[in-house]
């Protein structure tokens, strides 16, 4: 829908989802920068719908870490997305900084700033319209009556911001993206707006006690984007070294998917896995969606839980 989209003289397009949006918190909200202390380096894949051949193919990678002398914290990150088997893509490069005020001794206040610039690219040779289809044979000429674009790449400029409450037990904030909503058509007199991206999330952690490492988290994701809705309500849970996770996502008016989350987080090293069945009408042909994510944060060294403690740290849930 994004490609036939891109060619009409007026459209609105939405952003790339992740199923395991805590385990990629810059993508999320620019407030997370070094709230993990760090340094902390994360990289996720996402493989939606495979069975229609490779419909959208996600990557991310991201750098973010604590800078005590700035009271904030500072990222970096690469994003690429891909559509129809690379008939259209999206690179973006990213970077972030994000300002803490210290609430009390066990609350914090982040604010944070993204800017970005990304290329978007199509290939046009490969497009095929619906003049190109003969009804007869069912065979695809070359030719076509649509106007071909003005240009095949199309870069720009583009800016986030929001905010963070955190504890030990809890989160709560507010992402935005593409504050800009700028213009991403291919044709120099065409107008195909990006809007704005909103992202609220919330979530709590259980323990038993401070000194245990088992915890039960629920949380709640919701998203608008234009005309878009989408709520993403769901558990995780950690017992040891094992991490796992239950979410059901829900687009207005449509029943998107239930995703299950299977992950080991020992040490400065965390990864996940996780499979979303589709809910949806397509859930018969879509062939769910495969996810995997891995973080190594050296901020969670004993060396450097030693620091935090000593320079009393606002500390975060083991969830993020």
């Amino acid at each position: 829908m994004s490609i036939i989209l891109t060619f009409c003289e007026i459209t609105k397009a939405q952003d790339a989802e992740f199923s395991q949006f805590l385990n990629n918190p810059l993508y999320l909200n620019p407030a997370f920068a070094g709230v993990g202390i760090g340094p902390r380096f994360i990289a996720n894949y996402r493989n939606e719908w495979p069975a229609l051949g490779k419909a959208y193919t996600s990557y991310s990678v991201s750098y973010d870490q604590d800078i005590e002398k700035l009271n904030g914290g500072i990222g970096l990150s690469a994003f690429s997305d891909q559509q129809g088997n690379g008939i259209y893509s999206n690179l973006q490069f990213s970077g972030f900084y994000s300002y803490q005020f210290k609430m009390n001794k066990n609350y914090a206040l982040k604010a944070g700033f993204s800017a970005s610039y990304s290329q978007l690219k199509i290939d046009y040779a490969n497009f095929i319209f619906t003049d190109m289809i003969d009804p007869n044979s069912v065979t695809v000429s070359n030719s076509t009556g649509e106007n071909t674009p003005s240009f095949q790449t199309k870069g720009y400029a583009d800016f986030g911001a929001g905010f963070l409450i955190f504890s030990k037990k809890l989160f709560f904030g507010v992402g935005i993206k593409h504050l800009s909503q700028p213009n991403i058509s291919f044709y120099s007199e065409g107008k195909s707006t990006l809007p704005a991206r909103i992202a609220l999330h919330f979530g709590y952690e259980f323990k038993k006690n401070k000194r245990s490492k088992s915890f039960f988290a629920p949380n709640i994701l919701l998203v608008q984007q234009g005309r878009f809705r989408q709520i993403n309500a769901g558990v995780m849970t950690g017992s040891g070294v094992m991490v796992a996770g239950l979410n059901y996502r829900y687009t207005i008016k449509n029943s998107d998917a239930f995703s299950f989350i299977l992950g080991v987080k020992k040490g400065v090293f965390k990864t996940a896995y996780s499979y979303d069945i589709t809910t949806s009408g397509l859930r018969a042909k879509s062939g769910g969606t495969h996810e995997i994510s891995i973080a190594v944060n050296l901020g969670d060294q004993k060396s450097a839980e030693k620091k935090r403690r000593l320079k009393r740290y606002t500390e975060c849930p083991d969830i993020l």
